[in-house]
C-alpha cells in the first residue's frame, strides 16, 4: 500500500531546518505484515531528541530512513502466527523489540537483546527485513524504488507501519493516543534508568 512518510534523506543539514528541510513528506510503499508483524494505523507521534540526533548527524543511521519511533497506534492487520493481538487493539511502539530467546532475553534483560540492537543499528525490523520501499525517490540502493531503512523498527512517522510484533505493548484503548504515544520512549527510557541504575 502506499503512504506518506518523513523521510530523512542526509543527516547533519545546517540549521535552520526550515530552510536546510532534512526531512520531506514522501510517498512510500509499504509492505503488508509478514508472519510475526503487525500493520498499524499511526494516530499519535512524538518527536524525540533521538529523532533529532538522526537529524542533526549526532547518532548516525543508515540512510535514506524512515524517522519516528515514539509513536501510539491501532493494529489493522496481523501477520501470519500473531495470536495475541487483534484486529483494532490499541498499541504503543517500542524503540527497543527484544527476541525473547537470546541471552540477555533469557535473564530477563530485553533491553539488553543482541538481535533488538543489530537490526535497529541496521534499519531493519527484528529480523532483518524491510518492508519499506521509495516510490519517486532513490531507496538504499541508489535506485528509483529501492528500500528505505526503518527508524528504531518502528518507522513511526507515516500513516501506516509495518513493524515486528516484538515492537508494540497492547495499551487501554481509553488512554488519549497523543498521551499514549509519550509511553513508547519518553516514559520507558525514565522508567528505565530507575530501574536498571
Amino acid at each position: 500500500m502506499r503512504v506518506k512518510a518523513a523521510v530523512l534523506r542526509q543527516m547533519g543539514l545546517p540549521l535552520p531546518y526550515v530552510q536546510s528541510q532534512p526531512i520531506a513528506i514522501e510517498e512510500v510503499e509499504l509492505a503488508p505484515p509478514a508472519q510475526g508483524e503487525v500493520l498499524l494505523r499511526i494516530h499519535a507521534a512524538g518527536l524525540c531528541h533521538s529523532d533529532l540526533s538522526a537529524i542533526n548527524g549526532d547518532r548516525p543511521w543508515p540512510m535514506p530512513i524512515v524517522i519516528g519511533h515514539e509513536a501510539a497506534a491501532e493494529v489493522v492487520e496481523l501477520g501470519e502466527g500473531v495470536t495475541d493481538l487483534a484486529v483494532g487493539d490499541h498499541v504503543v511502539l517500542i524503540f527497543r523489540p527484544s527476541c525473547g530467546a537470546c541471552a540477555s532475553c533469557s535473564v530477563g534483560r530485553p533491553a539488553l537483546c543482541g538481535p533488538g540492537g543489530e537490526a535497529n543499528a541496521a534499519g531493519t525490523l527484528l529480523g532483518g527485513y524491510r518492508r519499506l520501499a521509495a516510490v519517486n525517490g532513490v531507496g538504499i540502493d541508489g535506485r528509483a524504488g529501492g528500500a528505505l531503512h526503518h527508524h528504531l523498527g518502528c518507522a513511526a512517522f507515516a500513516e501506516y507501519a509495518t513493524v515486528s510484533r516484538r515492537s508494540v505493548v497492547r495499551i487501554d484503548p481509553a488512554l488519549p493516543w497523543d498521551e499514549a504515544a509519550l509511553f513508547g520512549c519518553a516514559v520507558i527510557t525514565g522508567a528505565g534508568a530507575v530501574y536498571n541504575t
